[in-house]
């Protein structure tokens, strides 16, 4: 419309260089400035600039965003997981730098590498429990993508979960030596998948480590998950920091 109303019409009798048919010179933004007066002028720079300034600010904070993470995010050395664990505000194991004296003894800078601890989930062995489902939902998740290392919870969560292939066979995982030191311990499970029976984890009772914790206040097991992304070091970890001499 705007193009066509400088349009000189076949019925006028005024010249083609009138005033009435010249084509208006587009404005910058200084004149269309100039010309606002009052409230006009204030919305006009708000809506204008303000526009400007907002996506500027936005594009300048997601790049720094992005420039702190990258530089201050750290490298996951190994995911802990612990299922039905007492939860208290004094134990030490929940925190990231407890583990700081273990990545030092094995050759990694805290600064750059850190232990991940999940110790606030609570699910139940029982099928029928409804209140579970979420928990067991989201415990799975982790263990779907990876996210699970070393893996803590009393007995009969722990088995139930081992039915459906969740953990790794230890015997691909520490010496025989340990194997026969802890054979007693040792849980077992039948895979629902292959039907076959094989070892999951160590029953800890008593365990200096564990009491340490206050996690758990009488037994609980500790396995390895399948497909861990951390083997070797979360052996270690069992090895040097839970298995007793």
């Amino acid at each position: 419309m705007d193009d066509q109303k400088n349009i000189k019409p076949d019925f006028s009798k005024a010249g083609e260089d009138s005033i009435l048919y010249k084509k208006e010179e587009p404005k910058t933004e200084r004149e269309k400035l100039k010309e606002l007066h009052g409230k006009d002028k204030i919305w006009y720079l708000v809506h204008y600039y303000g526009l400007q300034t907002m996506v500027a600010l936005a594009i300048i904070g997601t790049i720094s965003f992005l420039i702190i993470h990258y530089i201050t995010q750290k490298d996951t050395a190994l995911e802990i997981m612990a299922v039905n664990a007492i939860q208290s505000a004094d134990n030490p194991a929940g925190d990231s730098g407890y583990y700081n004296d273990f990545l030092k003894e094995n050759g990694l800078d805290p600064d750059k590498s850190e232990v991940l601890v999940s110790s606030n989930l609570g699910a139940s062995a029982n099928e029928n429990d409804g209140a579970s489902a979420e928990s067991i939902q989201m415990i799975q998740s982790l263990f779907m993508t990876q996210s699970v290392d070393v893996f803590f919870s009393d007995y009969d969560f722990f088995y139930s979960l081992g039915e459906f292939d969740y953990f790794t066979d230890i015997r691909e995982c520490f010496p025989e030596e340990v194997l026969e030191k802890y054979k007693d311990d040792i849980v077992y499970v039948k895979s629902t998948e292959t039907g076959k029976k094989y070892p999951i984890g160590i029953k800890l009772k008593g365990n200096a480590w564990v009491e340490k914790t206050g996690w758990y206040p009488d037994t609980c097991v500790v396995g390895l998950a399948a497909g861990l992304k951390n083997k070797d070091l979360a052996v270690k970890f069992i090895e040097e920091n839970i298995l007793e001499d």
